[in-house]
């Protein structure tokens, strides 16, 4: 039986091992293509960068006056922005959801889900023009604000902090806590696994959107670098795509999405170990 255990764990070890192969080396062709001149990338695609250089950089933090550079900032600024925004709204919304009792809180949660059902697409149209008349168009509020009341965020959370005792929020009482520092000291702390999920989740979709940005922007030092990238293709004048450029932009925008789930990894494991005991 031991055999047949240890066998079938290897076997399922090394199938992971392929999978994990397979799904690094794009990643792997990226980062080492982002190193190579031109002429290295045509003849040698998949293979590590005989003479490494840094060219590829400097030529993207110089493309347009620094507008790669400028616009990547931009992102890092809207993303995080957005991200602590959207937990902190959320995890109050979620907190009185889960732990307060008041009239038409049923009601009230089920019509925030029946929003999830609605396309984003279809809000675009309404959206533009309720920022045109605020004045929102082409400014860092209309690509931070919008969404931070995020009704999935808002259900996640409400989900874990469910299950937390109440026994914990009413020893804290006892001791003379308000609802605030019960928030912050009782309920933050054992909520941090599936916050930290949570911020790395919103923080990718934050930092990936293209569509939402592209219709409420139109000036370019304001864009995320989402927007930049595609528009490396029209640097080579004799129209054959840089790809050397544009595998150096690609390894660029990976990098602050590697920092964060570093950050929140061990937070966002936690939740899916947390979520499987449970279950």
């Amino acid at each position: 039986m031991d055999r047949k255990v240890k066998l079938s764990t290897g076997i399922i070890h090394l199938v992971l091992i392929v999978f994990c192969l397979i799904l690094a080396y794009p990643i792997f062709v990226m980062v080492a293509g982002a190193f190579k001149t031109a002429q290295e990338l045509s003849s040698n695609v998949a293979g590590f960068p005989i003479n490494p250089t840094l060219d590829n950089f400097s030529r993207l933090f110089n493309y347009n006056s620094g507008l790669v550079l400028r616009t990547y900032f931009n992102s890092i600024f809207v993303s995080a922005s957005y991200t602590l925004l959207t937990v902190i709204i959320s995890s109050l919304a979620a907190f009185a959801f889960a732990k307060y009792k008041f009239k038409g809180k049923n009601v009230l949660f089920i019509m925030l889900l029946i929003t999830m059902m609605i396309p984003t697409e279809l809000n675009i149209t309404p959206l533009y023009l309720l920022f045109s008349k605020l004045g929102w168009l082409n400014t860092y509020k209309v690509q931070i604000i919008p969404g931070i009341a995020n009704v999935f965020c808002l259900f996640l959370l409400r989900q874990y902090m469910v299950t937390i005792p109440d026994s914990l929020i009413e020893a804290a009482r006892i001791d003379g806590a308000k609802d605030l520092r019960i928030f912050f000291k009782v309920i933050i702390p054992v909520s941090v696994p599936s916050i930290g999920a949570l911020a790395i989740l919103q923080f990718l979709t934050k930092w990936n959107e293209i569509l939402f940005p592209k219709i409420m922007l139109t000036k370019q030092d304001l864009m995320p670098i989402m927007l930049i990238l595609p528009t490396l293709n029209e640097l080579d004048s004799a129209r054959s795509v840089p790809w050397e450029l544009v595998l150096a932009g690609c390894t660029l925008v990976t990098i602050p999405l590697v920092i964060v789930f570093l950050i929140f990894q061990n937070k966002f494991l936690s939740s899916v170990t947390m979520g499987a005991v449970k279950g």
